[in-house]
């Protein structure tokens, strides 16, 4: 963790570099009594591929050094340090902050950077997951031989989790608490190798209570020589065994155990962060209904094989046979779709946003890890639309539904060139119905859908066209705020007859007004007594801080969000974007 400073020769910065020192664990401190060796420092830092993680100068004589460095490592904070109040409200791509020479003022300051640092560094290594997850699942499911199937699916987990050999064990076809082992590979293996005697027992390497155990309970189950408290490694069995490390995770489809996955080690512990273990979880599920798939497609072809000479009775189960493997293929498709809304990695770049809104914030807090609203981002020319959608759900399932409306929006507008707000959700609307099936009797009991609320700005015009389904805008104009309300319609549900059209409204717009498009995770919050925030309370607060600078108004709303909050659990994902027109 890189911080770098430019502070003018009469100042000492000092006792300043200790305090920073001292404030924030690992972090090295650079500061220069040269603004040209700060730059030059930064950039080897830059090609060096080093952490940048804070910018910090004195205003004004810092104010230039502040925003050279952050446009050359956006990436990056800025703090800039004033003894004038008056600086406070200076709207600039940095954070000020007040000192009185007293360090200790800053303290509020590094604790809301460190926290969104750490916020960043954990949205890549979520990023990490999901596209490693999309990836192995793609490669599973295209895999219907089972032999070659086994191995990639054991494979995969041994190269996550770095074990000495992996196991996986089905039930017998009478018999689903009964395992054998169809499958073993050992971490020096490249190719499929024949498994074992199908026994589980005797062997030296297989905890046959522990699997029992996790056969029944259908639960994950992690236990490590080096955490000796576990009940576990009291059972008669254990001091049998040559393991140190073991790994059970059962694989479960439609309710149904179709499998187990066995890793150990016998002398070390499993190399297991908690992005790895997360992302050994969420496999699981795309690893059994692959699994599932190429067993009945080895089902099928050693029955076709043994009617060969029963032509009427071959065609027939055929036939069925393809059925069951169409239906299959469409348990895959559905398995892939669940998989791709996970991936939060869709959100455009921030930073994208603010080169044409410099003026601007973002508040997103999920209510999981990963969430099912998101923002979008296009321009052309001296227009640009701007979009905040609210997928159905929210945690893994809501996450996934955000790849659909990603993508279909990236295509309608940069592809098709589709840029009227009203024509954009109008086949925006056709085609989620489409990619979700709603078209066919078979879906219509689902109900995935979309909520959104899309602007076109052109800010050089001050004009502004906007189009909704579900979600409002809310401008504010000199403290006093409008609600332009959308139509009544969930993109991608079902309808009768034609589809709906959407209502366009123009607006002309003034420098200084403040925009807020927003999912209703705010608004649906609940209060530790039971009362929902409701949008009339939230309009109030828009006009309430609409003045102030963006880093001030998402504090402001985290806080308000804690005061109401209280000790409730968070209800929904929460998303607002607020717009400056400059």
């Amino acid at each position: 963790m890189l911080i770098v400073g430019w502070f003018p020769p009469a100042q000492d910065p000092k006792a300043l570099a200790q305090f920073f020192t001292s404030e924030l664990e690992g972090a090295e401190v650079h500061f220069f009594s040269r603004s040209d060796e700060a730059q030059a420092f930064t950039e080897q830092s830059i090609l060096a591929g080093r952490e940048l993680f804070l910018f910090v100068s004195s205003l004004p004589e810092g104010d230039p050094f502040l925003q050279e460095a952050l446009a050359r490592w956006p990436l990056a904070y800025g703090l800039a340090l004033t003894q004038h109040p008056q600086d406070l409200q200076a709207q600039k791509p940095y954070l000020p902050a007040y000192v009185d020479s007293q360090p200790e003022l800053l303290r509020p300051y590094l604790r809301l950077l460190r926290l969104r640092y750490e916020e960043r560094l954990q949205h890549e290594l979520q990023k990490q997951t999901l596209n490693e997850l999309h990836r192995v699942s793609l490669s599973l499911t295209g895999e219907v031989r089972l032999e070659w199937l086994i191995f990639k699916l054991l494979r995969i987990a041994l190269d996550n989790s770095e074990a000495e050999a992996a196991f996986l064990l089905v039930p017998e076809s009478d018999d689903s608490t009964s395992l054998r082992i169809v499958g073993y590979v050992r971490a020096t293996d490249h190719e499929p190798q024949p498994p074992p005697t199908p026994s589980i027992t005797p062997h030296p390497h297989l905890f046959s209570a522990l699997i029992e155990h996790v056969a029944r309970a259908r639960e994950n189950l992690f236990i490590d020589a080096s955490q000796p408290d576990s009940l576990w490694f009291r059972h008669p069995e254990w001091n049998k065994l040559e393991l140190y490390s073991v790994l059970c995770l059962p694989l479960v489809y439609q309710g149904r155990l179709i499998g187990l996955l066995y890793l150990y080690h016998t002398s070390r512990s499993l190399i297991l962060p908690a992005e790895k273990l997360e992302f050994l979880k969420l496999f699981t599920a795309p690893a059994a209904v692959a699994l599932q798939n190429a067993q009945l497609y080895a089902e099928m072809e050693k029955r076709v094989q043994e009617r060969t000479q029963e032509v009427i009775r071959q065609k027939e189960e055929i036939e069925r046979q393809s059925l069951l493997l169409r239906q299959q293929n469409e348990d895959i498709l559905a398995s892939l779709r669940y998989a791709q809304r996970v991936q939060r990695a869709i959100f455009p770049s921030w930073s994208e946003l603010q080169r044409t809104f410099p003026d601007s914030f973002l508040f997103y807090q999920p209510r999981e890890i990963v969430g099912g609203d998101f923002y979008w981002f296009a321009q052309r020319l001296s227009k640009a639309i701007v979009a905040v959608g609210d997928c159905t759900g929210h945690g893994i399932p809501g996450a996934f539904m955000t790849v659909i409306a990603n993508t279909l929006l990236k295509q309608i507008v940069e592809m098709e060139g589709v840029f009227k707000p009203s024509e954009i959700l109008y086949l925006l609307n056709l085609r989620m119905r489409a990619a979700l099936q709603h078209e066919e009797a078979a879906y219509q009991r689902f109900q995935e859908g979309l909520e959104l609320a899309l602007v076109q700005i052109d800010p050089k015009r001050h004009k502004l066209l906007y189009a909704g389904a579900n979600r409002p805008l809310f401008l504010v104009r000199k403290g006093k705020g409008t609600e332009i309300r959308p139509d009544r319609v969930t993109l991608g549900a079902s309808y009768e007859g034609e589809a709906p059209e959407f209502t366009l409204h123009p607006l002309d717009l003034e420098a200084g007004d403040m925009l807020y498009l927003f999912s209703d995770g705010f608004t649906d919050q609940l209060s530790p007594d039971g009362k929902r925030y409701q949008l009339r309370r939230l309009y109030e607060f828009f006009e309430l801080i609409a003045d102030q600078t963006p880093a001030q108004q998402n504090l402001l709303l985290e806080s308000e969000l804690q005061r109401w909050m209280g000790s409730a659990r968070q209800t929904d994902d929460i998303l607002i974007v607020g717009l400056r027109i400059p």
